[in-house]
């Protein structure tokens, strides 16, 4: 296909993404990457100073959605600057670790730090009113957005990009050799994540077109090719990709069995045990807030019957 010859062209001439390393020296392998920390910090300095810049909030903005926020910043950074990115480039199963977390985990924790109205009371006054303002209130942005949110658009493009990524021949080779490759391969997992989770989690003030008790429904079709493609993974008699054959190992596992625990860390911590995590809460959610309607309306009831027995009084 076009697409694999563009990537496979693009790691030839960017080369391998690092040295070997020596085994003992993996856990110093911190990156400085500032393509990634200076948005990072971006994100976090605009999310403070819009909550300076909130004093008269229209609504709740509780501490725990602010830690929420930073710390999945901080989860992020971590993910893709710390040693397991390199420890990632020489163990299938890490670099499985590391890709979970980025869309398992960093995208619910930023949702729910509710960044819209922060971000935008943040930001200068020029880029809202010069960019912001004008991309959010055109038709075809409104249109995109929706197209893209959409429940089953969302949950094909989250199961699409996980299977291209795993199986297009040459992708995760080529990418585990091209830096800038590599951190494209990192974001194009977070921003499909961010559309899948924006349809579980309300980013207040925005809220998803999902009723909440579907959202369980929502989430385990996402996770069934999930579950397909890390059993296709565990279960294959040999490596599916070449690099891991050649590089040094550090873990105590060959690469055969390296993939195999790579497979089943897909399927069963980052994805059943997510799995029944997400769907409980979201339960908890749906009955809190059903118990919540029902006391109001209970309320309005009592309301209407003092009203009716007063004017019966009279």
């Amino acid at each position: 296909m076009a697409l694999t010859s563009v990537i496979e062209a693009a790691g030839r001439v960017a080369g391998p993404a690092h040295d070997a390393i020596t085994e003992g020296e993996w856990w110093l392998a911190w990156n400085f990457d500032p393509i990634v920390i200076i948005p990072v910090a971006l994100a976090g300095f605009f999310y403070a100073r819009g909550l300076r810049r909130w004093p008269e909030r229209s609504r709740e903005h509780s501490r725990w959605r602010t830690f929420s926020y930073y710390f999945g910043l901080f989860v992020l950074l971590m993910s893709i600057e710390s040693p397991l990115d390199r420890l990632g480039e020489h163990h299938f199963s890490m670099h499985m670790v590391q890709h979970n977390v980025v869309m398992m985990f960093v995208p619910p924790l930023l949702l729910l730090g509710a960044p819209t109205t922060p971000m935008l009371r943040g930001l200068p006054k020029w880029v809202k009113r010069g960019l912001i303002t004008p991309v959010l209130r055109s038709r075809v942005w409104k249109h995109t957005w929706r197209t893209l949110t959409f429940p089953p658009v969302a949950v094909g493009i989250f199961a699409v990009m996980q299977w291209a990524w795993h199986l297009m021949p040459g992708w995760y080779d080529t990418a585990l050799n091209n830096d800038l490759l590599h951190l494209f391969q990192h974001f194009s997992f977070f921003v499909v994540s961010i559309l899948f989770w924006w349809n579980i989690i309300d980013p207040k003030p925005l809220r998803s077109r999902i009723p909440m008790g579907f959202r369980i429904v929502y989430f385990y079709s996402a996770m069934i090719p999930k579950h397909i493609l890390a059993a296709m993974i565990t279960f294959r008699p040999e490596p599916l990709y070449e690099t891991y054959t050649r590089v040094a190992l550090f873990l105590p596992w060959d690469a055969k069995q390296d993939q195999e625990i790579a497979g089943l860390l897909m399927w069963v911590p980052f994805g059943e045990v997510v799995n029944l995590v997400t769907a409980a809460v979201i339960f908890q959610v749906w009955w809190r807030q059903s118990e919540r309607k029902q006391r109001e309306e209970e309320r309005l009831r009592d309301a209407q019957r003092m009203a009716l027995d007063a004017e019966a009084a009279r």
